[in-house]
């Protein structure tokens, strides 16, 4: 029998999932470990009608006072031949050896809620993940980049460190060797799903060998190694924090600025590594996921819908631009600053595209969902303009014929990702975004 949504719903809350794991996981098999707390963390996602994810950690008591705070995961699925597909799957991961604390993983299956439980680095798509979490997996690059850049040191410990966690999706990791000094050396590897990781570093490794890159223009990450069996790719650590989404910093408009120039060495690079895409993608993309909300947010989705419609019909009568190398998740946040540099992340999206998919999209998240006040829009309004000048600087024949189509684009993309996250205010902030949405799709290149 399948299973309800309200059913999944309820036992997704943290209180009953901590009931869960300590009465049926941990009870049976580790009676002296107590579940203290559970709390929720990034990764919900629900693809609707089909399947809920959540991500948790459990603050646990073991015997002798230790504190230990692991991270699980569930996956659910409301009906019961995806249900019963996947658990054929999760049937050819490695055999557990039944401790749900073991370091190499654990899994157990609820027929009664259709629900996966997992505990980190069990994952169905990387059955590997718990080798690469080993950080002695790593130890031949890392001593060879630690020679390049610190001649004469040695590593005398190594670390894993999990950064960023979606299950099925990627895991960052931080490995850091002691070496003798203050602060610990430090390379990071990522683990993506379909292969992406080895398109990944072809497009690193083209990028590093810029002239751009090389004079400074471009800052980066040095792309170390990847391992195709385990899907990892090794890259050097950059410096510094993610910008904050504050439109009125100093720092902030330097990122813009900064920003703009990047993508124009970008887009003229000639790098051909990368799938073409388009307008038409990007459209299929989301009408697929628009239709999950026709009945849990049919107000949004209307509104969406109606936005989706003009931007296709705008798309069919401006005559498509030649198509560049494109980073293909531009966004403010995809940036570091260390105190002098911006340095640019997460190139695993890149791709053949219209210039004005990057510039789109880039601009499309300068506005603020939800404004304090008009100072918001009118600052956010300046990022804009800085961040195209720069552009322009690099690359003065962009003509922004296409312009408005992906920056609306842009717009209903990050209506659509308000409504999915049910967040406080979704409603308001999606009905924002929709409204700036057709603003900018009527507004001329150069206004």
């Amino acid at each position: 029998m399948s299973v309800s949504y309200s059913t999944i719903k309820e036992i997704s809350q943290t209180d009953n999932m901590a009931t869960l794991l300590s009465e049926q996981v941990l009870k049976p098999v580790l009676p002296s470990v107590q579940v203290k707390s559970v709390k929720t963390k990034q990764g919900r996602r629900f693809e609707a009608p089909r399947v809920l994810w959540n991500v948790y950690e459990a603050e646990l008591e073991l015997p002798g006072g230790i504190e230990a705070r692991p991270l699980f995961w569930t996956k659910a699925f409301f009906d019961d031949r995806d249900c019963a597909e996947y658990q054929s799957r999760v049937a050819r991961l490695p055999s557990q050896n039944g401790n749900p604390l073991d370091p190499r993983g654990y899994a157990q299956f609820f027929p009664e809620l259709n629900m996966f439980l997992f505990f980190f680095p069990t994952d169905p798509v990387f059955p590997r993940l718990g080798k690469v979490t080993n950080s002695e997996t790593v130890r031949p690059v890392m001593t060879e980049f630690l020679e390049r850049v610190k001649p004469g040191a040695k590593i005398e410990s190594i670390a894993a460190q999990r950064v960023k966690y979606l299950p099925e999706i990627s895991c960052i990791l931080r490995y850091e060797a002691n070496v003798g000094e203050e602060r610990p050396f430090s390379i990071y590897g990522k683990v993506q799903h379909s292969k992406r990781g080895e398109t990944t570093y072809q497009v690193m490794k083209a990028l590093w060998d810029l002239p751009a890159r090389s004079e400074g223009e471009l800052v980066l990450a040095e792309p170390l190694a990847y391992y195709p069996d385990e899907a990892l790719l090794l890259q050097s650590a950059l410096e510094g924090e993610e910008v904050a989404g504050d439109r009125h910093s100093e720092i902030f408009l330097a990122q813009c600025e900064a920003a703009g120039r990047m993508v124009g060495h970008i887009h003229a690079s000639k790098i051909s590594v990368g799938q073409p895409h388009n307008v038409d993608l990007e459209l299929e993309r989301l009408y697929r996921r628009l239709d999950e909300f026709k009945l849990s947010a049919p107000r949004a989705y209307m509104l969406i819908r109606g936005l989706l419609k003009q931007i296709a019909a705008r798309a069919e009568r401006v005559p498509p631009e030649v198509a560049v190398p494109s980073h293909g998740d531009y966004k403010y946040n995809q940036f570091l600053f260390d105190g002098q540099r911006f340095g640019m992340i997460d190139v695993e999206y890149f791709v053949q595209a219209e210039p004005s998919f990057d510039l789109g999209k880039y601009c499309g998240h300068l506005w603020p969902a939800s404004p304090k006040d008009w100072t918001d829009s009118a600052q956010a309004k300046e990022a804009r303009r800085i961040f195209l000048d720069a552009y322009l600087r690099v690359r003065p024949k962009y003509e922004g014929r296409r312009f408005s189509i992906y920056e609306a684009l842009s717009l209903a993309t990050r209506a659509l990702v308000v409504t999915w996250a049910q967040s406080r205010n979704y409603q308001y902030m999606a009905e924002t975004l929709i409204a700036l949405g057709y603003e900018q799709l009527k507004t001329r290149w150069g206004d």
